[in-house]
């Protein structure tokens, strides 16, 4: 007999974390396993209160989102989208992930991060996961029925990265040909890998955050140098987990080979030919105050939308520019809701 396929093995459970703690939406917390078809990860997916085995009035619209690096899934489903999925209906999958340097074989320049779903970065192998949300909500809450027509992906800073890499990588048919993407909102995305880890190199640690040691994980996550390194701060220092002292973010790099094409593999702006070509509507939303994400109008997503326009006057992109603190619009009453109500999600 052979043996059983991944996800027949695995089952809903009960959120565990905390206890939930809105009353209009309920979290289930399920396991899938990740792209390397032996690492179990969590994603939460999100009903409005109510929605059960015995009661759905129709067919729920699926919004995917990829989160942060700061956050997990089930941050992410708690701090940014609350009750909103009450608010259309909708039903939400926020998954965890796996990163490409996970483990000590694939980081052994460093400790690999204390968890492996903190330092995605866009990998491809994630993107893929990502597609495959469907098909694992479908085959973990088995019962609920999702509008395989009407598929979003949302999501801010490194998850706005892969929200975009996910439209870019699947305009089509998702993972199985299990739905196909309606509508993309990034928010605060890096839209150039190898800029924003340079910009990252250059600004000093404070008030409990360290940019260069976050462009020391961006490097050993990639593995690989960009082509030019010119304007990083090889003499940043980071703290090396792994050696147990600080090294600056010029050895790092002269450990690592230089391969520009890891860096193109995951940045946005190298995939504009399919941005510009999708067939259905894009949203970005940046901000010029954004400090972790820096330079927007000039190199991330500013810059993302005019080479888009560029390329094809008629694409169905628009953008939201304006003031805020990093992620601050992706929040409900903010951006957040003005997306989601741009694409009918909710009223």
């Amino acid at each position: 007999m052979p043996p059983p396929h991944p996800l027949e093995i695995l089952v809903p459970t009960i959120p565990f974390h905390s206890t939930w703690p809105f009353s209009r939406t309920r979290a289930h917390v399920v396991p899938y396993r990740a792209w390397d078809d032996k690492t179990v990860r969590e994603a939460v997916i999100v009903l409005p209160s109510g929605w059960d085995p015995a009661h759905q009035p129709h067919p729920l619209p699926l919004v995917i989102s990829p989160h942060g690096r700061n956050n997990f899934g089930w941050q992410n489903a708690v701090h940014y989208w609350q009750e909103l999925p009450a608010d259309g209906p909708f039903a939400l999958v926020c998954p965890d992930g796996l990163s490409r340097a996970h483990d000590k074989a694939s980081d052994p320049l460093d400790q690999p991060p204390q968890d492996p779903s903190l330092f995605t970065y866009g990998y491809p192998p994630y993107i893929d996961d990502l597609a495959r949300m469907p098909k694992i909500v479908r085959a973990t809450l088995p019962w609920l029925t999702i509008d395989l027509e009407r598929i979003y992906v949302m999501g801010s800073s490194m998850g706005g990265l892969e929200t975009l890499l996910l439209a870019a990588r699947y305009p089509g048919p998702l993972s199985g040909g299990t739905g196909r993407l309606a509508g993309a909102a990034a928010f605060d995305s890096p839209c150039d890998m190898a800029v924003q880890c340079c910009y990252l190199t250059n600004m000093p640690p404070a008030h409990g955050a360290d940019p260069p040691g976050v462009a020391a994980r961006m490097l050993e996550e990639i593995n690989a140098r960009p082509r030019t390194v010119t304007r990083f701060n090889h003499a940043a220092t980071f703290f090396n987990s792994k050696l147990g002292r600080h090294m600056t973010i010029g050895q790092l790099l002269d450990k690592l080979p230089r391969n520009q094409s890891l860096w193109d593999e995951r940045s946005p702006l190298r995939y504009v030919p399919k941005l510009a070509k999708l067939p259905f509507p894009l949203r970005l939303y940046w901000s010029s105050h954004d400090t972790i994400v820096g330079n927007q109008a000039k190199d991330q997503s500013g810059k993302l939308y005019k080479v888009i326009v560029k390329a094809n006057p008629e694409a169905d992109v628009e953008q939201v520019s304006g003031l805020w603190p990093h992620s601050a619009e992706f929040v409900p009453g903010a951006s957040l809701t003005e997306a989601l109500q741009g694409f009918g999600l909710i009223p």
